[in-house]
């Protein structure tokens, strides 16, 4: 919060939608940061709490700052400098720098086949992943789509960023210079690992099953991705590592079964309202 203050260039609107189960925070917003808007998050992960705070948003462009996470002071300004001269549609942009994280930069990575950000882009490449303590969406986009909540921890923005380029409503642009900082506490990791490798195959599922509409694909990275966890947890924990592994993919496949519906209404509704873009327009052809 203090590093929000400290911004050369003023953020229109503070908006906290804590998480947590004590009254603290509420107290110090109320004391320190008195012109924030204070929610009660709905404890449900990730996805659900970014929604709760999007629902009181006001301005036009959103930047989402994890409480693990600090705010470079020229951060701001660079981005709204970059989307001023956005090209011919800047309200069509997302725009992502990179994470210091404890000293390191951390750009995003393309994904690879079995949902792994670890590719890095090359020069031509289009951007479909951001850095999400480190990225500004424009707000109408979130009248459109929102966070997934099946999502408790992890891959919220990979799905997100794939939603928004896939279906052509926006472009990432990366400022390779821009970044803001990141410490990750290392409080409860080991909990949440099962749900951040459910996140990566259920996420990737979702991309190909019914966004990219290829049932043979999400199948073949289905077998794959179960496959690949299995031995990585026999690798990592011997035996006890079968119990790892159901739990990640019992997790996963709970998302997979979740989404079914959606996907098959979303499925429908654009066989029904089909629009084609101009070409001029999407994720393709932006600067």
């Amino acid at each position: 919060m203090r590093s929000v203050e400290a911004s050369t260039y003023p953020a229109h609107q503070i908006v906290v939608s804590d998480d947590s189960t004590d009254t603290l925070t509420r107290e110090m917003i109320a004391a320190d940061f008195p012109r924030a808007v204070f929610l009660e998050g709905p404890r449900r992960g990730l996805g659900a709490n970014r929604n709760c705070a999007l629902g009181a948003v006001t301005g036009t462009h959103v930047a989402f700052i994890d409480d693990d996470a600090t705010l470079s002071t020229d951060f701001l300004s660079q981005m709204a400098e970059s989307l001023q001269h956005g090209g011919q549609h800047p309200e069509k942009l997302i725009v992502t720098g990179y994470e210091l994280n404890r000293g390191e930069r951390v750009y995003a990575n393309a994904t690879t086949f079995l949902g792994f950000q670890a590719r890095p882009y090359r020069t031509r490449d289009h951007h479909d992943t951001v850095v999400i303590n480190s990225a500004v969406f424009p707000a109408w986009l979130f009248k459109l789509i929102r966070f997934d909540e099946h999502l408790v921890y992890g891959y919220d923005e990979v799905d997100i960023v794939m939603r928004a380029t896939l279906q052509g409503k926006c472009a990432v642009r990366l400022l390779p210079e821009v970044f803001n900082s990141h410490f990750p506490s290392t409080v409860n990791r080991d909990y949440y690992a099962a749900f951040v490798e459910a996140s990566r195959i259920y996420v990737t599922h979702k991309r190909y099953r019914w966004f990219e509409r290829n049932r043979p694909k999400a199948a073949l990275f289905l077998t794959l991705a179960v496959a690949h966890n299995l031995l990585h947890n026999l690798r990592a924990h011997g035996p006890k590592g079968v119990a790892h592994s159901a739990r990640t993919v019992s997790h996963a496949i709970a998302y997979i079964r979740r989404y079914s519906p959606e996907g098959r209404a979303i499925q429908h509704e654009d066989h029904r309202t089909r629009t084609h873009l101009s070409s001029n327009l999407g994720s393709r052809s932006l600067p």
